[in-house]
């Protein structure tokens, strides 16, 4: 029986990760069990698994069984823990002591989830012919780089948030070099994350491998006629300070147009208060906007099916290769996105334009104005790009059997 273990950070609980949806029907269908870890114990079951996927929900945080026996945890794998911490002392030569304490707390989450999995293992009866899978380059990544089981393989995505060390509120990202070691393959979500990855570690890698994400679109329907001088935008994403929705706000208030514009924003976040705020201050009577809230991406799709969009734009300072802009060009959209992370792997020449990282509301009203002010052929060449390029690159149908042949391949060569 082959069986894989995947380890989640939400999915299937809560709004995040719901792109693994697409990803799931693949997975179900190419292993007789499957058990999913999530490290979320709060958040309602939103998505649907599969008849043969038992899902196990695990946090040590809020476990008071867990936090208890962080001394036994301690004693027993002291070893285990001094070798890593001081692998990763002498790889990264000068790391601060702050870091230092961020290294010794994820060593100790990894192995309290290392033994939650054997634990859930045992459980099961099974113990061998397992595909180990972290869906992040994080504490599953490390969890699972400790684990060894007969003609087993283990393997981690790795997306923007788990590599991009200068992202991070403390520039430092642990055990990057432990899991590369350790596991038996690395799939990025992008061409940038690997180079990324390579350069910072200092290898390259037959291990390392590019697998793209990608997205469903629904069957089409008859789209809701374009309402005559009004140009639609969407942006889709949390409402956090990285994503930088308030420049946006402040491009579209300076837009030079006759056309009315009406903006959408989809996602929900901790600055939707503000950025409501900022929106009602800022914007004139000529640009009419709606927060839609939290959309599940069904219902997004369903959208983008029936409404005429014009325009979609990513305004984030940090990125792997968003889905949203997946979604959004396999409706034929336009892009604006910045040129961070992997997004010009997806916005390239003929299907959107990029900005900048440090690039000012100026900059992108100038580019909002260019888009307006294209005509109907040129509009639909680029809509036809937008839709071609999703379907060569991002479509979840063709990325997906090709990522399950690549792990069974991996799997079959340790038998």
């Amino acid at each position: 029986m082959k069986t894989l273990v995947i380890v989640t950070s939400q999915f299937p609980y809560g709004t995040g990760e719901s792109f693994i949806a697409s990803e799931f029907p693949f997975l179900a269908r190419s292993f007789d069990k499957i058990i999913v870890v999530a490290q979320n114990v709060t958040f309602e079951k939103t998505r649907d698994t599969s008849l043969n996927t038992t899902v196990y929900r695990y946090n040590p945080a809020t476990s008071l069984s867990g936090f208890l026996y962080i001394p036994v945890l301690l004693l027993s794998n002291l070893q285990t823990i001094i070798n890593i911490y001081r692998e990763e002392i002498i790889f990264r030569k000068n790391l601060s002591i702050n870091n230092k304490s961020i290294l010794l707390k994820k060593i100790i989450k990894a192995i309290q989830l290392r033994t939650c999995i054997r634990k859930v293992l045992k459980e099961e009866g099974i113990n061998e012919s397992i595909v180990f899978y972290s869906y992040w380059l994080k504490t599953g990544a490390h969890a699972i780089s400790m684990l060894h089981y007969k003609n087993s393989i283990k393997i981690s995505r790795a997306h923007g948030s788990d590599i991009y060390e200068e992202k991070t509120e403390s520039g430092y990202l642990p055990l990057l070099k432990f899991t590369e070691q350790k596991l038996d393959a690395i799939f990025f979500i992008s061409e940038n994350g690997k180079s990324y990855f390579e350069q910072k570690l200092g290898i390259e890698s037959s291990q390392f491998l590019v697998s793209y994400l990608g997205i469903f679109k629904p069957d089409p329907e008859t789209k809701s006629v374009r309402k005559p001088g009004i140009y639609t935008i969407v942006s889709c994403s949390n409402l956090v300070p990285l994503k930088r929705i308030d420049l946006i706000i402040n491009a579209l208030s300076i837009v030079k147009s006759d056309k009315k514009i009406e903006w959408k924003h989809f996602g929900d976040g901790e600055l939707k208060p503000e950025l409501e705020e900022l929106a009602e201050t800022t914007l004139t009577k000529r640009i009419s906007f709606r927060f839609m809230g939290h959309f599940p991406n069904e219902e997004l799709l369903k959208f983008y099916n029936t409404n005429n969009v014009d325009l979609f734009i990513n305004a984030s300072s940090t990125e792997g290769i968003p889905v949203s802009i997946m979604e959004a060009q396999s409706f034929g959209i336009p892009v604006i996105a910045t040129d961070i992370g992997g997004v010009k792997e997806i916005v390239t020449a003929g299907t959107g334009s990029l900005l900048t990282v440090d690039f000012s509301p100026s900059d992108l009203s100038k580019m909002i104005e260019y888009y307006m002010n294209l005509n109907d052929n040129e509009i639909e060449t680029i809509r036809k790009n937008a839709i071609n390029n999703w379907n060569s690159n991002f479509n979840a149908s063709s990325n997906y059997e090709i990522f399950i042949t690549k792990v069974n391949s991996i799997l079959a060569s340790v038998k």
